[in-house]
């Protein structure tokens, strides 16, 4: 027999296992937003695209329509309360750099930086930006990946055992579990 589940607030339900990332994008004087994220997605096919859902009243929202830039910066387990923080808090009322005490590093080719804390971060320029009922889906170019050397294999992979992201899924956070398999499906 199956039951009807609640979507949660915003359909927060129908987050199954999507990592947790810190957005960061400039702001008009060049200061630094930083918001978190789960809502994202790779798109399949050449070139590399990953697309991403933020409310349009949103601050950061306004600002990746105005920027067209942004870098993702994936979390990981250690980092939920810095998540926490940066999702509850709005950029506009407050400098969550300095509240979780992050620190930043030059990007390769946008003008939003990366942040060092995250393992894992990926430049990205907006293509497309399409409107759906209050939330804006910025469809965007992935330019660059970049990763800590704690996790690069040496050449141009990651070490996926060693990363370590946390995860939103169903309205709860959890670490990554241990790997099942190799390659495909």
């Amino acid at each position: 027999m199956r039951k009807i589940v609640d979507l949660g607030n915003f359909g927060e339900y129908l987050h199954y296992g999507m990592p947790l990332a810190l957005v960061t994008v400039l702001e008009d004087d060049s200061s630094v937003n930083v918001s978190t994220i789960a809502s994202m997605t790779p798109l399949p096919g050449e070139p590399s695209r990953l697309i991403m859902g933020v409310f349009e009243e949103n601050f950061t929202s306004q600002l990746l329509e105005k920027r067209g830039e942004f870098v993702v910066n994936f979390v990981t387990s250690e980092m939920r309360s810095i998540a926490r923080a940066c999702g509850i808090y709005s950029g506009k009322e407050v400098d969550k750099l300095e509240l979780c005490d992050l620190h930043l590093l030059p990007a390769q080719q946008v003008g939003a930086p990366l942040i060092a804390e995250c393992p894992l971060n990926i430049e990205c320029r907006v293509t497309d930006v399409l409107k759906l009922d209050g939330l804006n889906l910025f469809v965007s170019e992935i330019l660059v990946l970049e990763v800590d050397e704690s996790i690069s294999d040496g050449h141009d992979g990651v070490l996926i055992e060693k990363l370590d992201l946390l995860f939103y899924a169903f309205g709860h956070t959890f670490a990554r579990g241990p790997m099942v398999g190799h390659g495909p499906i």
